[in-house]
This record gives structure tokens, sequence and C-alpha cells, in this order.
């Protein structure tokens, strides 16, 4: 039997019509509870969760749903959740064009590659950013030139309020000092060289340090060395390509820069526990 590939959602296919790059709607009136198969989507998604609960899973880790989370999802991500019918909230959904507006104001870490997908908040803090996305709601429907411009600094404002929790929650994605801004480096590198590179001299050697130094960095701010977070990054793409296409193992594992299938059912087991063949089968 053909196995059928991880569809790659728009908000079209979502909400059955087209919009701009900015949407915002409450999930009660129009989310789906269930989206129980894995799926990517085409744009950057947050989804605040006021009250509910169920299981998300974002990139093969799950999620137990709770009231005052917030969720960020980065296109080509895979994931799927399964909530509770009374889950009220709100989704943002983001095209690349709007992100890339605030690209040179400084990235946001909460879409970088292998950082965590859910952020809990209070009550207190939530009614905040509620507040916030109320703002927002209102001034979409207008389609004048100056509104659509002060959306996008509501807009600017909520993501980085939303970073200042993030990182106050999760400080070790703080690229602001030096030693971050390498780490941050090293990331961005791997997700660009990840299939083609596995040694950690070349991504020592882009970012003009030592290999010996990189790992000390990897083992403070990832708690793992260097060459782990090459091979995790290695994994995903592994877990994603086994879920969403009908290659076989063997093709999977050259693409990733693996010439011997033996050795990639090795590292594969490794880092996700059980070979490639049963984890397709899941």
């Amino acid at each position: 039997m053909q196995k059928k590939s991880i569809p790659v959602l728009s908000v079209g296919n979502i909400l059955g019509e087209e919009t701009l790059g900015i949407t915002l709607f409450r999930h009660s009136v129009k989310g789906r509870n269930e989206f129980e198969q894995p799926h990517k989507h085409d744009f950057y998604l947050v989804f605040f969760v006021e009250n509910g609960s169920g299981f998300h899973n974002v990139d093969f880790t799950q999620y137990t749903v709770n009231d005052y989370q917030v969720y960020f999802i980065r296109p080509g991500q895979v994931h799927n959740w399964s909530l509770d019918v009374d889950t009220s909230g709100f989704q943002l959904m983001l095209s690349a064009d709007v992100i890339s507006i605030f690209s040179n104001l400084g990235k946001f870490p909460f879409f970088e590659q292998s950082v965590p997908s859910c952020l809990s908040l209070n009550k207190k803090e939530f009614e905040e950013f509620k507040n916030h996305l109320h703002q927002i709601e209102l001034l979409l429907s207008d389609n004048d030139t100056l509104t659509k411009e002060i959306v996008l600094l509501r807009l600017h404002l909520l993501l980085k309020l939303l970073q200042k929790e993030y990182l106050n929650q999760f400080p070790e994605h703080d690229s602001s000092t030096k030693p971050e801004k390498i780490i941050k480096g090293f990331t961005i590198l791997i997700d660009d060289y990840f299939s083609k590179e596995p040694s950690v001299n070349f991504y020592a050697d882009k970012l003009n340090i030592t290999s010996n130094y990189l790992n000390i960095l990897s083992q403070k701010y990832l708690k793992v060395p260097a060459s782990d977070v090459i091979r995790q990054r290695t994994i995903l793409e592994a877990k994603r390509l086994l879920t969403s296409t009908d290659l076989s193992i063997k093709e999977i594992g050259y693409q990733l820069g693996f010439n011997d299938n033996t050795y990639f059912t090795k590292v594969f087991k490794k880092y996700a526990g059980k070979t490639p063949g049963d984890f397709k089968k899941l």
C-alpha cells in the first residue's frame, strides 16, 4: 500500500478562503479540535490556548495541552493535535513575508529550529496578550494603508512581548550575548549544511572558532556535544522524510549523507530509540 504524504496546508486549506499575510480567528468558532493526521504549514502559527486540554505533537515531541499556553509552529514543522471539544483560544497565522518584514529588527527565538514549542503563562499574563489580540482583531477588517501599518506595529509589539516571556522561561535561547550568538550561528549553519557536513570542524571553521570551544559552548548552552546537535537535526529530518514521503529507508539515508544503510540504521536507532523501519510503521 502506498504511504500517503504529509499534506502542506495553507491558510486557504484550513479556512476555505485565501487571506492576506495576517489571519487571526477565535479557535472556538473556526478551529478544528482534531488534526489527527500529521501535517505541515506554509505559514507561521501562534496558537493561544485560553482554556483546553488534550495533546499537541510538534516535530515528534508531545505536549500536554493546558490553559494559558502559547504554541509556536514554523513552516515545515510536522504537527498534529487532538484537543477536547471545549478548547478555546486564538489562532494567529502569519505569512513568511510578514515575518521577514520584522527580520531586520531581530529574529524570534520561538520560531528557530530545535527550540521548545510551548510557552506556559499564568492567567494575568495571558489576559494581557488577549488584550493585544483584541486590538489587532478590531483593526484587521479595515483595509486602508495606515491601518495596515498600525496592525504591523501592534503585531510586532505582540511578538516582542512574547519573546520577552519566552526568554524568561527559556533563557538558554537568548542570543543577545556573544556565546549565545555563536550558538545561534551554529544552529543556523546546521540547518543549511546538516545533510552534507557532519563534521564539528566544518562548523567551527565557519564560525572562526576552534572545534573544542564550539563543543564547550554546545555542552553549556545546548546540554549536548556539538556532534550530537548535528546528528539530532539529521535524525529529525529523517523522521520527517519517513512520515511524509514514499522514499525508501536507503534513499532517505543517502539523501542525508549516509552511504552505508547499516550505519544509517545504527545512528537513527541511537537517537530515535528505534530503527527507521519501526519508526516508519508508526
